[in-house]
């Protein structure tokens, strides 16, 4: 039905009007309440924490040599980054342990919490962070050797070298893997992460004990009465 005026024709709706959107997909959606969240990973560029902290402003870190988690941990292969032996290492050691230890032996380092291990895929989520070290620092103070020809051992490509090996490397025999070694030594001592591995085994016998106890069942199945049919032997 329209209406000639103009030269122009206008169209007149007849009918209940449509709505505007119409999504054949609107009862499949998930409510809100129950769609997945998933946390929004920090930035990693930021958060830093200088120690000492009166270096804070000043600090150059650009040549510090990066520490890991993985590399103390007890728990991981080598492919995921543990860098010294099984007995030498400790289970799940956080940025936190590792940074109580070097203020221990007071190295000057930098904590970055949300860096995390590139070869582990869960180092970003659960148990990240990385402490860049002061090397150099280290060596003036003793904690670290320097090689034969003046540089400190960074090839931890090989995790289970013998003191043998290191010492015909190094020359001095006391390399990063040695800084390894006394990190992980402290930080099996520390007052906070035994604190922390008691809760955490307290949690996980609550949550054994809340979990229902299935009794056993003495129902027998039908199939175990039922006798087994076959032909009778001609005698």
């Amino acid at each position: 039905m329209g209406k000639k005026g103009g030269g122009r024709v206008r169209v007149k709706q007849v009918g209940p009007k449509m709505p505007a959107t119409i999504n054949p997909l609107a009862d499949l959606a998930i409510p809100p309440e129950e769609m997945i969240h998933l946390p929004v990973q920090p930035d990693s560029n930021s958060g830093f924490l200088f120690w000492p902290m009166s270096e804070t402003f000043i600090m150059t870190y650009d040549k510090f040599s990066a520490i890991y988690p993985n590399y103390l941990d007890s728990n991981k292969t080598t492919k995921l980054g543990r860098r010294i032996a099984v007995k030498d290492a400790v289970p799940e050691p956080t940025i936190q342990d590792i940074h109580e230890a070097l203020v221990s032996l007071n190295i000057r380092h930098v904590i970055q919490p949300h860096k995390g291990y590139s070869r582990d895929a869960t180092a970003r989520w659960f148990n990240n962070g990385r402490a860049l070290v002061d090397l150099k620092g280290a060596a003036e103070k003793g904690v670290l050797g320097m090689g034969a020809d003046g540089a400190f051992d960074l090839d931890d490509a090989i995790p289970e070298l013998n003191e043998e090996d290191e010492q015909r490397k190094n020359g001095s025999g006391v390399s990063k893997k040695h800084l390894l070694r006394q990190l992980a030594h402290i930080i099996s001592g520390l007052p906070g992460r035994q604190r922390r591995l008691e809760e955490k085994a307290r949690k996980a016998l609550a949550e054994e004990a809340e979990k229902p106890q299935v009794a056993p069942s003495n129902v027998v199945t039908a199939a175990g009465n039922r006798k087994k049919k076959g032909k009778k032997s001609k005698k």
